[in-house]
């Protein structure tokens, strides 16, 4: 295995190459901040670059460097993004964040198809074990599908990186090899206060044992593990896992035994927490990551019987359609798997979907509303929406009209 410097590896790039990076908490900090320093010192071979990045942080985290706005004001850098994640905020706001608007489950096809067509890949991997395999960390959620394309990967081998079980690269197929030992990104879990607690309350009482449960990240599904841990015989499948898995698998409640695959693991494509849940992933053979067109795929989500999906949400209308990325014009977050799931679970045996979120902002905003913000995007349409939670209760819109819908979605606003 031949290493090479940042510098070295960075001669790789040509004048207008589109780079991906490694998703969430797999960013590779090191090339990324060889990258950018190269990009402000006017390296010409590092001018007019496109990068296309899956941002995730925790709260209040620095903006990232690919971000910055006088590098993208400046035309130096083009940032796409699969997730307009809150960290990108500032640049987001000068509309210098180029939001490509897809479903996860649908974004490692566009690469394999050559829709998105990078010409690089900067990804973050583990050591290589004894048959000379890396693994991808925290984040499998496109490495199968940039592992079958014509793109050149250029790996950060992280001795802190965490061997997780999935997708895995021999040393071989990298064009550039640079070493680091450094922390992850880490993303906390957030504290749940009184009322998120309550939404969390009311959503447990939807899941019964023996059921296969999605959770997001954020404070309501950090909440609701906790709840959960008085179940039995759960399974979990998602695209994210969060701190939260640890303490609900070590509770007992989590079998995986009711699946019609991947029995016996808890499946994800992304790992987005802290240095304890890396520790706990690593070489943890009852966890495996998966490409999120694998786990995000509404069709085999439908084989799972007794399935949950919670996700939330901005706001939520009385027609029952969901925004879950817009405030006003703003694009404060993605589309991501949530209408994956609600769609899985659509056509699911016994299966449900669940839009979660507390009836109003902290500031006393409602959150349940006659319509949708204008310039609000519908992420998921009010006909595919089964269940709304929130702190007062639960609002069954299957099968009921847009009067009832009202009336319903009224009594838990």
């Amino acid at each position: 295995m031949k290493t090479a410097s940042v510098e070295e590896v960075l001669a790789l790039i040509r004048p207008g190459s589109q780079v991906l990076l490694h998703s969430a908490c797999a960013e590779p900090q090191t090339l990324i901040e060889g990258l950018v320093a190269g990009v402000r010192a006017g390296r010409p071979n590092l001018q007019g670059l496109t990068i296309y990045a899956l941002t995730y942080r925790g709260a209040r985290a620095a903006t990232p460097l690919y971000a910055a706005p006088d590098l993208l004001q400046g035309g130096q850098l083009h940032l796409k993004s699969f997730f307009p994640h809150p960290a990108l905020k500032e640049a987001s706001r000068l509309g210098l964040v180029d939001y490509l608007p897809a479903s996860f489950s649908t974004v490692p096809g566009l690469i394999r198809a050559g829709f998105i067509k990078p010409d690089f890949a900067f990804l973050q991997v583990s050591p290589p074990n004894e048959f000379d395999m890396c693994s991808f960390g925290p984040a499998a959620d496109l490495a199968g599908a940039l592992l079958e394309s014509n793109v050149a990967i250029v790996a950060e081998m992280n001795r802190r990186m965490p061997f997780v079980f999935g997708p895995q690269a021999a040393t071989a197929r990298f064009a550039g090899i640079v070493e680091s030992d450094r922390e992850l990104i880490e993303v906390p879990s957030l504290i749940a206060g009184p009322v998120e607690r309550q939404v969390a309350a009311n959503v447990a009482e939807l899941i019964q044992d023996g059921a296969t449960v999605q959770l997001g990240v954020g404070t309501v599904p950090e909440a609701l593990m906790e709840f959960l841990r008085q179940r039995h015989n759960l399974s979990l499948h998602g695209g994210a896992f969060s701190d939260g898995i640890i303490d609900l698998i070590n509770s007992g409640a989590v079998t995986n035994r009711a699946k019609p695959f991947d029995n016996g693991q808890s499946v994800s494509a992304l790992l987005i927490g802290t240095r304890r849940l890396f520790d706990f992933a690593h070489q943890n053979p009852l966890l495996e990551l998966q490409g999120i067109d694998r786990c995000n795929d509404p069709g085999r989500i439908a084989q799972l019987p007794n399935f949950v999906s919670v996700n939330s949400a901005i706001e939520v209308d009385y027609w029952g359609q969901v925004n879950a990325e817009t405030i006003g014009d703003w694009q404060l977050a993605g589309v991501g798997g949530q209408l994956d799931y609600v769609t899985g679970a659509w056509y699911g045996e016994n299966s449900l979907s669940v839009i979660a979120l507390p009836s109003a902002t902290p500031a006393g905003k409602p959150r349940i509303v006659p319509r949708l913000a204008a310039g609000a995007t519908v992420s998921t349409p009010r006909h595919l929406v089964q269940l709304v939670v929130t702190e007062k209760g639960v609002a069954d819109l299957r099968g009921k009209s847009l009067t009832e819908r009202e009336k319903l979605l009224r009594s838990i606003s």
